[in-house]
């Protein structure tokens, strides 16, 4: 595949160019909201355009919707314009989302309690040794942090009575080693981000088991509102973008969205789901995620909806290897389209190689290098893709 400095800007056939563009971009577990990820487009966008040769405009942040902010991008170049929307559910994220540490015990043990009983690490081990690995560390780190300062504050409390002190004399250092144990936990995490993945586990398995009825009703104000402007648009093409848990949340949205359209009788623009750093084992691999396997099935054989997803081996917290639909247990029809078609993204082509070294001993820059810039050019370019004037089933022809 050749390199996307391609000929951006030369685009001859107009049957491969975006004139508009429509992108609904949905994030994963992170009660950072909209704000946040317009300044990283707008400040990652200008980096790669170094690299890409595109002359993008990134327009302010506005408020569209009560649940939508959305900034306009126009590439200068070609005249391209790409209405890119953020889809709000921070706010739901921040309200499942354990403040502290004993919050996130009491919501890890029933979680992954439920991943014990569906074999899911197992399962999970089987397609991908470094995803296993990585969905394991989060709760074994909490773990360790939490029973070495129990067993330092058992230690602390019994040493006075040891020595024929009163016992209330462990007391007070009995808390300020727990304390520091706390500390010490968070200092980590700093580092390794492990609560951040805990708090997603637990949130995805309690969505999975219908536990955030909120959530589920969120997604279905989504797909109207998503309906509701490609019906109202003169768009060439839209894209649905799930990043992360996004992912597990974009598949029933897409669905919602494409039997939405299907009831309306709209003849519009190329539609497709985008899946970024897809971690659908999460929840596809539970027991009573049936309804999820469902969407899997229909979006899998869509003749309407066309699903690129893209990962990268190095990044532990996605599946890279796989067919995300018949490793969940959801059969595939005959001669039914084969989606998704899974695009690989090599982070070692991204950069220099004392810049790699770097990079891949950060978890979170890893995760979230998708929606960043680089340093090298290669065949994956999220700015080109969402912002670009080609299409992205031109972007990317021989796997269409």
């Amino acid at each position: 595949m050749s390199s996307t400095n391609y000929s951006e800007n030369a685009a001859s056939d107009a049957a491969d160019t975006v004139k508009k563009r429509m992108v609904f971009y949905f994030s994963g577990f992170d009660p950072r909201g909209a704000s946040h990820y317009h300044k990283i487009y707008t400040e990652e966008s200008k980096a790669q355009c170094v690299l890409n040769g595109l002359d993008l405009e990134v327009g302010k942040r506005r408020r569209v919707h009560r649940l939508a902010h959305a900034w306009k991008i126009f590439c200068r170049q070609t005249g391209t314009e790409t209405d890119y929307q953020f889809l709000r559910w921070d706010d739901l994220i921040r309200k499942n989302w354990p403040r502290n540490e004993w919050q996130l015990l009491m919501a890890a043990i029933p979680s992954y309690w439920a991943f014990f009983k569906a074999n899911w690490i197992w399962r999970l081990f089987k397609v991908s040794r470094t995803s296993a690995l990585t969905a394991a560390y989060p709760v074994i780190c909490f773990g360790v942090v939490l029973l070495l300062s129990l067993m330092l504050a058992v230690v602390v409390f019994i040493l006075p009575l040891a020595l024929g002190f009163d016992w209330w004399l462990g007391v007070l250092p009995c808390f300020a080693v727990m304390a520091a144990g706390i500390k010490v936990g968070r200092w980590l995490d700093d580092y390794m981000h492990s609560y951040w993945q805990l708090r997603t586990h637990c949130a995805m398995q309690k969505w999975a088991y219908g536990n955030i009825e909120e959530l589920d009703r969120r997604i279905d104000e989504f797909a109207e509102y998503i309906t509701s402007q490609i019906e109202s648009s003169d768009a060439d093409e839209v894209l649905i973008v799930g990043h992360s848990a996004g992912t597990i949340l974009g598949v029933p949205l897409a669905v919602k969205v494409q039997n939405l359209l299907a009831h309306s009788g709209a003849d519009g623009p190329e539609l497709a789901f985008v899946s970024l750093a897809n971690c659908l084992p999460l929840v596809s691999f539970l027991p009573d995620a049936s309804m999820l396997r469902e969407d899997l099935e229909h979006l899998a054989g869509s003749p309407y909806i066309k699903w690129y997803d893209f990962s990268a081996r190095r990044d532990g917290a996605c599946v890279s290897e796989g067919d995300l639909v018949t490793m969940a247990g959801v059969s595939r029809e005959l001669g039914a389209p084969v989606w998704p078609k899974r695009i690989p993204v090599s982070l070692v082509k991204m950069f220099s190689p004392d810049t790699y070294k770097a990079v891949k001993k950060d978890l979170f820059r890893v995760h979230f290098q998708y929606i960043m810039a680089a340093e090298q050019l290669t065949d994956y370019d999220y700015f080109a893709i969402t912002a670009g004037p080609l299409k992205l089933t031109s972007r990317y022809p021989d796997i269409s």
